[in-house]
């Protein structure tokens, strides 16, 4: 629905015009934005926002002429009344307590709105598959909301998200497409699909690369922005993930929790009319190599302590496990265990005292 839309639906229910589907679709609405909203200010200066716009409430209705007959105010209309205001004082208080802030520092709704964008709101308790005018599908988890153009125009395909979702991006290298999240933090791709949460109690954004390559970096004020920060951008590849706390302006790399091998991964190299072998069967292979078929599945770094370590031999059948369960198996195989480190997995020989 469009911010214009939504405008017209809004009058129709403070007017007591509405449907039962479409006063249903503001309550929702209004639920969302409340349980959604992020606003911190103090009583205060709650109370002097919700002063001013009563008395501006007030003044609009002094100006109308009396009524020729009255009618009793009903339980369900002063529901209404009440719910109307409600979206009125928080719309009212958003606009004049960031009025003043940096730009990075808006709601996005507000940057949104500026912009023109339409939005998508997932009211319900199942995911919601939202594809945008190049092609790119996006799934919205429950609550969130993404804001969008109609149509892509310029250099950049740029969207702003509120709450967590999947995207499956459409692969376009002459215009990058940014997804803009709160705290001013940018996901920038040309084609991939990668996972973005946000924890909005304790401001931490997550984002997972499933496919392709992503850049996340923090944006720059309006005033100095020239595009993307690329020497502060961190760069993510498939398996790999970022943990930025807005608390604590910190972003952390790591891996995902169940790495998945690579759809594009180097087939194994054939001799003669040998048949080919699964991905994961080894036969008294060296810890060397096979720690490098498993860099090359998954696209992760995986390195041994020491080169004495590399030649220890390992056999079984790994390919109906995850990567951690395959790694689990070798290590007590091998007499060796795992550490990661950020987003590469070191593999060290066990000590007495270790075990």
């Amino acid at each position: 629905m469009s911010q214009s839309n939504f405008d017209d639906l809004l009058q129709k229910y403070l007017a007591g015009k509405c449907s039962s589907a479409e006063e249903k679709l503001v309550l929702e609405w209004y639920e969302t934005l409340i349980r959604n909203s992020n606003l911190h200010l103090s009583e205060a200066d709650r109370s002097l926002i919700e002063a001013r716009l009563w008395n501006k409430i007030r003044a609009n209705v002094q100006e109308q002429p009396a009524p020729v007959s009255r009618q009793p105010i009903t339980t369900r209309m002063w529901y209404r009344i009440a719910a109307a205001a409600a979206i009125l004082l928080l719309i009212a208080t958003a606009i004049l307590f960031y009025r003043q802030q940096p730009v990075k520092n808006l709601p996005l709704a507000l940057i949104a709105r500026q912009a023109g964008y339409d939005s998508a709101l997932n009211t319900t308790r199942q995911q919601r598959l939202v594809q945008l005018a190049d092609s790119t599908l996006i799934t919205l988890q429950p609550g969130a909301i993404v804001y969008f153009p109609t149509v892509f125009t310029g250099t950049t395909r740029e969207i702003y998200l509120q709450g967590s979702a999947f995207f499956n991006v459409h692969h376009d290298e002459r215009k990058h497409f940014k997804v803009h999240l709160n705290d001013a933090l940018t996901t920038e791709v040309l084609g991939t699909s990668f996972h973005i949460t946000q924890h909005i109690s304790d401001r931490k954004i997550e984002v997972a690369v499933v496919t392709g390559k992503v850049m996340v970096y923090k944006q720059q004020p309006s005033e100095n922005r020239t595009g993307q920060d690329s020497s502060a951008g961190i760069v993510l590849t498939p398996n790999k993930k970022l943990t930025f706390n807005a608390v604590s302006d910190q972003m952390i790399t790591g891996l995902v929790a169940d790495p998945q091998p690579l759809s594009n991964r180097k087939p194994q190299p054939v001799t003669g009319s040998q048949p080919v072998k699964e991905p994961f069967v080894f036969e008294e292979t060296p810890l060397q190599q096979l720690v490098e078929t498993l860099s090359d599945a998954y696209g992760i770094l995986i390195t041994i302590e020491n080169e004495s370590l590399g030649r220890r031999h390992f056999t079984g059948n790994l390919s109906s496990y995850s990567l951690f369960t395959q790694l689990e198996y070798i290590c007590r195989s091998t007499q060796t265990y795992y550490e990661i480190n950020g987003t590469q997995i070191i593999i060290k020989e066990t000590r007495a005292g270790d075990q």
